[in-house]
């Protein structure tokens, strides 16, 4: 009955905070595939309706839009390069199936993934409108995701490393990706910097959110949750002193404590995935690594056969042709490379010039404001850390989400400009006045 109970409980509360609060529609979106796994594995209704889920959360996303809308907002102000680059990008790889090797194949792997395409890509971004929606939409998604992270990591039975559903088992790639995200939010975004219960709670989450993703099995999603947080947290927190670098230096420790305790919890006498070393062995996880990109790199020997197919593509999911991999090869980049071809992978190469563009003008708008740092940093390593699992997991089609924070990123720069414009043209009204004197535009 819990299942069901909490469930509702998730999905009433995004309901219920749509109408002044659109923007925690994100939370719903980013906690989907978790919130999809807790229902089938606790309750046969989802388990029987396996996509009620995300008709739900889809639902949830129009329903804000609509709301956004009825309070005149226009939803496509601030759009930006990154947007039109990756519905450039989309748009482009849709056109390439028509020309795959078995385009009955990639029509049906298109056909299958245009809605969440249509969701993630095209709606989601949308959804902020303001800096105040970007720090609404962090709150939601860490309440929601941390809920989720616990529910799953206790209340779920596991078997190995993924979770025993009504029917079947699930994705472990999907709840940990999701634990990762919180787990960055909560240690970056701090939205109750005031809060002495945030203070602790903070860690807690973090550390539930370490652990999900080590009982998981997901060592990319480990090595980028560590890597990012200690990369971004000088962003977040302005290591000017030897107080932040201390506390630089227990964050570290922390997560390498937890990290250290979970392996040995749940994986010390796990061996029955590779001869001679469990999961975590050294040996393990460079046969992974090289086994993902021999596959891109057989992908990109195809394309590389014809001049055509260097300049076009070999057609998205090319490498659904069972003569081919019969599969997608886990390693997005080489996978754009190879079915989108040259024309492809230079607009996939312009959106990451975009994003770091935008990232470096962020740095610069924010550097003086310890609360929009701190939101700026935890979306630049979510960014980071999704793009990252995009070199070891998944395909174009099924790795939506750096595409989606690239816009939120655009268009949160956008945002940090024009309220900088605002504050410099006030400022200089101010020191221009014959009632004022001695005040000189800032950045804030």
């Amino acid at each position: 009955m819990i299942g069901l109970i909490s469930y509702l409980a998730i999905v009433g509360s995004l309901l219920l905070a749509l109408w002044k609060y659109p923007a925690v529609a994100l939370a719903g979106v980013l906690c989907m595939f978790g919130l999809e796994q807790w229902g089938q594995a606790t309750h046969p209704f989802f388990a029987q309706n396996q996509t009620f889920t995300n008709y739900a959360v889809g639902g949830i996303l129009l329903l804000a839009l609509t709301f956004k809308l009825l309070k005149g907002q226009n939803l496509f102000a601030n759009y930006t390069a990154a947007g039109w680059l990756v519905l450039g990008l989309f748009s482009y790889t849709f056109v390439t199936a028509i020309w795959a090797p078995r385009a009955d194949l990639s029509l049906n792997v298109l056909l299958s993934r245009w809605p969440y395409v249509f969701t993630i890509v095209v709606l989601t971004p949308v959804i902020i409108s303001s800096r105040n929606d970007l720090q609404t939409s962090f709150k939601a998604f860490i309440l929601t995701g941390s809920l989720l992270t616990l529910l799953l990591l206790i209340f779920v039975p596991w078997e190995a490393r993924t979770i025993v559903l009504e029917y079947g088992r699930g994705n472990p790639l999907a709840v940990s990706g999701m634990a990762g995200m919180v787990a960055l939010s909560a240690i970056l975004a701090d939205p109750w910097p005031s809060s002495r219960i945030w203070k602790i709670t903070k860690w807690i989450v973090a550390a539930l959110c370490v652990i999900l993703v080590i009982r998981s099995g997901s060592r990319g999603q480990l090595l980028g949750l560590i890597c990012l947080s200690a990369l971004c947290w000088p962003i977040s927190r302005r290591m000017k002193d030897v107080k932040q670098f201390v506390f630089w230096i227990a964050l570290v420790l922390f997560l390498t404590i937890i990290t250290t305790w979970a392996l040995q919890e749940f994986w010390a006498k796990q061996e029955r995935y590779y001869a001679g070393g469990n999961r975590w062995s050294e040996q393990a996880m460079e046969g992974a690594l090289s086994g993902r990109f021999d596959q891109g790199l057989y992908l990109v020997r195809l394309w590389f056969n014809s001049p055509e197919t260097v300049v076009f593509g070999l057609g998205n999911s090319a490498s659904y042709d069972p003569r081919i991999l019969g599969i997608y090869p886990h390693f997005v980049p080489l996978e754009i490379l190879a079915e989108e071809g040259l024309i492809g992978f230079a607009i996939f190469l312009a959106i990451l010039y975009v994003a770091a563009r935008n990232a470096l003008q962020c740095s610069r708008l924010v550097r003086l404001d310890p609360k929009e740092r701190s939101i700026f940093a935890a979306l630049l390593a979510m960014f980071l850390y999704t793009l990252l699992l995009a070199f070891k997991q998944g395909s174009l089609l099924g790795n939506l989400e750096p595409f989606m924070f690239a816009i939120i990123l655009g268009k949160y720069a956008k945002l940090c400009l024009s309220d900088t414009s605002q504050v410099y043209t006030t400022e200089f009204a101010e020191e221009s006045s014959p009632q004022t004197f001695g005040k000189y535009p800032v950045l804030r």
